[in-house]
């Protein structure tokens, strides 16, 4: 059973006992209404009878008083004692005998009868009305409001279930979009069921986009994997055909497997930077620039390249894997791709952190499609809330600039804004 019947349902089933309860209470009010009356009917005709009794020389209810008083719209009967002795009675004559000794000064009900008694010195009269009148008016306002009910019970359940439909028309819609896997807008209005299909339009849109990532990743990893395992290959079949084991072979098969190596901790880096798998701490940045320029410094005297560290005391909230991953890369392309000396600086300018990459080249030219390494600098830039700034004055520099550095850094004067931290 849908939600929408089920709802439905439930509205008319409500409907349908609000409605009961209500009849209920009608039906007994309009019950006890129809017995004040026959009350204030009984309490006229006693005063009627005593009176005209007491006005006549035989103390006896004249016949045209009978008439007036018991017959007409509330036909009755009555009992006149004088001294507890029976002198007349008139009225319907089918009433039960127990009426006759009613003496109580309050209307009650006897055997579906209804009895009042009024006294004045000797003389006592007792008047009594059927209850018919009052059972049947009962018995047609419950067959004139079953159907209207019925039909109001059922006319809400059709209602609410149209109404109902209206209102969950924006769920169905993102459950086709999410059938499909495809983004839908949400609707507009600040109830319920349109904040929760914004929540979910936004969580099938982060998931959808987090698919799209993975598919480009996936992409991007297949592409530049290709070439270097390609060439490994090749170099152990060389060596699978050889009779004497090549050491330059060899060699080239090592800078083969460093390049995948680098190639496997980018993607691994670019993967954890775009998911913001992040795990804040607070960086020197001075020791990690000295970790980077040892690491890089048998590379350029292989290259004949030369690496400058300038550095001064600053620490930062970031993600030191991810970091030390950026600054790999662009060490490692100043080294292949530039020009003259590398400069590996560490810094404050504005009051906010800095670490920069540059040599004396010119740098990519611009537009020109970033590479692995490039990406991986931007992805982690962007992970880590950093700035990336190129320079092209007196060569090329590449700068990631933090928004503060952090409380403890000896850096940072007192009243610096303390360190944001993400993740």
């Amino acid at each position: 059973m849908s939600l929408r019947l089920r709802l439905a349902l439930a509205a008319s089933l409500v409907a349908l006992v609000g409605l009961g309860l209500g009849l209920f209470l009608s039906a007994l009010l309009l019950s006890r209404l129809a017995l004040a009356e026959v009350d204030q009917t009984l309490r006229l005709q006693a005063n009627l009878l005593l009176e005209s009794a007491l006005a006549e020389p035989d103390r006896l209810v004249p016949p045209e008083m009978e008439a007036e008083a018991l017959g007409g719209e509330f036909p009755g009967v009555a009992w006149l004692y004088v001294d507890g002795e029976l002198r007349w009675e008139g009225g319907l004559g089918s009433a039960p005998d127990l009426l006759r000794t009613y003496t109580e000064t309050r209307p009650a009900t006897l055997s579906g009868w209804r009895v009042y008694a009024q006294a004045r010195g000797e003389y006592r009269v007792v008047v009594a009305q059927p209850l018919g009148v009052v059972d049947r008016l009962s018995a047609l306002f419950l067959r004139l409001s079953l159907p209207i009910w019925l039909g109001l019970g059922v006319l809400t359940g059709i209602l609410a279930y149209f109404l109902v439909g209206q209102a969950l028309w924006p769920l169905r819609r993102l459950a086709q979009g999410a059938e499909r896997f495809t983004v839908v807008d949400p609707p507009p209005g600040n109830d319920e069921v349109a904040r929760l299909a914004r929540s979910f339009a936004r969580l099938l849109a982060a998931l959808k986009a987090e698919r799209e990532r993975e598919v480009r990743f996936l992409a991007l990893a297949s592409h530049e994997l290709k070439t270097p395992i390609a060439a490994f290959r090749v170099g152990l079949e060389t060596l699978l055909r050889a009779r004497e084991v090549n050491r330059e072979t060899l060699g080239r098969l090592k800078l083969q497997a460093e390049r995948l190596e680098a190639l496997a901790e980018n993607l691994l880096a670019l993967s954890r930077a775009q998911a913001q798998d992040l795990r804040w701490e607070e960086v020197d940045l001075v020791v990690l620039a000295g970790e980077v320029f040892d690491r890089f410094q048998p590379l350029a005297v292989a290259r004949g390249r030369e690496i400058l560290l300038e550095t001064e005391p600053v620490l930062v909230q970031a993600d030191p894997r991810l970091l030390e991953r950026a600054l790999n890369n662009l060490v490692h392309n100043a080294l292949l791709h530039g020009q003259g000396t590398v400069r590996l600086r560490v810094g404050v300018e504005g009051g906010r952190p800095f670490v920069e990459v540059g040599d004396e080249g010119q740098g990519p030219p611009p537009g020109r499609a970033e590479g692995l390494g490039m990406r991986v600098v931007r992805q982690v830039a962007d992970a880590l809330g950093a700035e990336i700034l190129l320079r092209r004055e007196r060569g090329f520099a590449v700068q990631l600039r933090f928004r503060t550095a952090s409380g403890s850094s000896a850096s940072i004067g007192p009243g610096a804004d303390a360190p944001e931290v993400r993740g």
